[in-house]
């Protein structure tokens, strides 16, 4: 994700798979409903408005290096031709096709 906008359309499309109304939305994570417009219009806002709605939605911000985004297409981001994966892109990779069991279960 790199705009604010693409942020919100990702935020809109957890809170209709959440069943939840914008109204039951705001109600639930304790901010204003300016705030929530505001959030997904895409304009700037207060990061803990951002965390408390993601929290009613369930969902985790987490941060990843660019350069670990390439080669990634679920990410967003398509290899250059002369990328070689690395060890950990390969893991995920196989951990996604399901090709190998994840460390710690049976």
């Amino acid at each position: 994700m790199s705009t604010s906008l693409e942020l919100a359309q990702h935020l809109e499309t957890a809170r209709l798979a959440s069943g939840l109304t914008r109204q039951q939305l705001t109600e639930q994570a304790g901010v204003s409903r300016q705030a929530v417009y505001r959030l997904f219009k895409g304009n700037d806002v207060q990061l803990s408005t951002l965390l408390a709605v993601m929290d009613v939605l369930q969902l985790d911000l987490i941060t990843l290096p660019r350069t670990l985004k390439r080669g990634m297409p679920e990410f967003g981001a398509t290899a250059p031709a002369s990328h070689t994966p690395s060890a950990v892109q390969r893991r995920l990779a196989s951990l996604k096709q399901g090709t190998i069991v994840p460390k710690g279960r049976p």
